[in-house]
């Protein structure tokens, strides 16, 4: 089994207080970095986040409120972090906002804007912030994104494009920023049971009764070893790329889904102590 070691590195996770990103926040803790997790005002029990951390033996993790949107708090958190710690190994942008869509008079200009400023540009305010805190760019440069920008879900037409527009992003920041030794990629997780998932889709959707609902459901845990693989230096001949981390699930046919032929059945979960795990 492979052994990551972040010791004495530091390590950003903007929205890492809930769901997947205190899945990948937690994956960083374990491998030993000095974690920094962003939340908005009043969205995290930070008692209780730090006592989960505990519970695994490990340090606890900086929780600091931040807006995501504006760049003077984005140089704000990189300055609190570089007093932490005097080299930051990744930045992980998951933070993500946008306003359900009903109908096409929804469809608003200031709505998408909104989900752009959230959802899109706070990578590259968090990529200028750490220079100047740091002197120099991280080495790793993860954004968590969604399949919406290929796959239109009901309601998700604003968070969708502004997902599409930071994967675009991300593509010409790994060209830019090749030259620096800089690792850019994006993370697409399959369908997690999130608070996130169930503010765009409702309750209904995410409990939904259906007979292959866990077949397609991921561990958030999942999300979060492959963003650390990606930040290991394992896979730093990756840069630009989109990865789905679904367990294959997007591969499935929806003929397959639907009546059942052809179904190859859940994943198997592997433990992580398991040889090839």
């Amino acid at each position: 089994m492979i052994t990551i070691d972040f010791r004495g590195a530091g390590v950003v996770v903007t929205g890492g207080t809930r769901g997947i990103g205190k899945a990948i926040g937690l994956e960083f803790g374990r491998a030993g970095a000095a974690v920094t997790l962003t939340h908005r005002w009043g969205s995290a029990d930070e008692r209780a986040l730090r006592e989960e951390f505990r519970q695994e033996g490990l340090p606890d993790p900086r929780i600091v409120e931040s807006d995501a949107s504006d760049p003077d708090a984005a140089r704000a958190l990189m300055q609190e972090v570089r007093g932490r710690t005097p080299s930051l190994a990744a930045v992980v942008s998951n933070v993500a906002f946008a306003k359900t869509v009903a109908g096409i008079e929804d469809l608003r200009r200031a709505s998408l804007e909104l989900s752009l400023r959230y959802s899109t540009w706070p990578i590259l305010d968090l990529l200028q912030a750490a220079r100047e805190a740091f002197g120099a760019y991280p080495g790793h440069v993860v954004a968590v994104s969604t399949d919406g920008g290929e796959v239109c879900h009901p309601g998700y037409d604003m968070a969708g494009v502004a997902k599409a527009a930071l994967e675009a992003l991300c593509r010409y920041l790994a060209l830019r920023l090749r030259p620096e030794g800089v690792r850019v990629n994006v993370l697409r997780p399959g369908f997690v049971d999130t608070a996130s998932a169930r503010a765009t889709f409702g309750d209904d959707v995410v409990e939904a009764d259906s007979p292959r609902r866990d077949d397609l459901m991921l561990d958030p845990r999942a999300v979060g070893r492959a963003c650390v693989a990606l930040c290991s230096g394992w896979m730093d001949g990756v840069s630009g790329q989109v990865i789905a981390v679904d367990e294959g699930a997007s591969l499935i046919s929806p003929i397959a889904y639907l009546t059942g032929r052809g179904w190859p059945g859940p994943a198997r979960r592997r433990d992580p102590g398991e040889e090839g795990g």
